[in-house]
Order: C-alpha cells, then structure tokens, then sequence
C-alpha cells in the first residue's frame, strides 16, 4: 500500500470519489467523512495534495485523509455486500 497514491479528489451530492495514481477510483458516502459532509461545495473542492499523494488536505474544514483512511472508510461503506457476497 506504500505505492499507492491519491491522484484526485470529486465530490457528488453525498458521496466522494478518489482517483489513485494506479489508475483505480472509488466512491465513499461522505457520511464517513462528518467534517467534509459538513463542509460547503466550496470548501470541499479546495483540497490539497500533502505527502506526494499520501493524504488529501482540506485548509478550510480542518480535515486530513491519508490512503488508509479512504480505504477503510470505502471496506465498511462495503461490509453489507462484503457480508452478502459471503452468503452465496
């Protein structure tokens, strides 16, 4: 996981996608995320990039998200289908 890098941040109404230097994206429920769902339009699209890609910066909202942090954000966004997937 050392690699991996975030490229981009976007946002939709309630969720937020993360573009990886690998070439991979996901989405997260901004629920996960109480300060960036709290934020603004605005204020969410004024990120920043700290540790050549290994965290996401957010000056206004006071927030910092690593790759670890999106990752497991995103494993239990998926743990209803992880566990639905385990069933079959």
């Amino acid at each position: 996981m050392n690699d991996l890098r975030i490229q981009s941040v976007s946002f939709a109404s309630e969720s937020m996608t993360v573009e990886f230097s690998d070439g991979c994206a996901i989405f997260v429920p901004l629920c996960y995320f109480r300060r960036l769902q709290e934020a603004s339009p605005s204020q969410r699209d004024q990120w920043q990039l700290i540790g050549r890609g290994l965290g996401v910066h957010w000056e206004s909202v006071d927030e910092d998200l690593s790759v670890e942090n999106v990752l497991l954000a995103y494993s239990r966004s998926k743990k209803e289908e992880y566990a639905k997937a385990a069933q079959t």
